[in-house]
């Protein structure tokens, strides 16, 4: 039997640590941190960190990062998945009820075939 069938275990991993920073138990550093996006084995706030060092200057920060709001990405697509998750489980969970209620009432025959 599967242990999930929806959602995937990052996805179960993400929505937890998420609820963990709204109930105080992670700093939402730590979440961005944790869930930022990877440019070249490192993350931005590792290379803000290397900028604050002077081992990497400020224009190699821009340049890598930009101004986009590159350094999410990685959060946008997890929250996009399970936004679009959501929605198909709501469409198949009234398919599996239509199915359910199928099922009771052919169980519920006196004759069957």
């Amino acid at each position: 039997m599967r242990e999930n069938w929806i959602l995937t275990k990052k996805e179960i991993e993400f929505m937890g640590d998420w609820f963990d920073v709204l109930e105080g138990k992670m700093d939402r550093l730590q979440f961005f941190i944790k869930w930022s996006t990877r440019k070249e084995d490192s993350s931005f706030y590792e290379d803000y960190l290397k900028v604050e060092k002077g081992e990497m200057s400020f224009e190699e920060f821009r340049g890598k990062w930009s101004l986009k709001g590159d350094w999410k990405d990685r959060i946008r697509v997890m929250r996009h998945r399970i936004v679009k998750k959501r929605r198909k489980a709501k469409e198949i969970m009234e398919k599996i009820r239509e199915e359910v209620a199928l099922m009771d009432k052919f169980m519920s025959l006196e004759d069957w075939p």
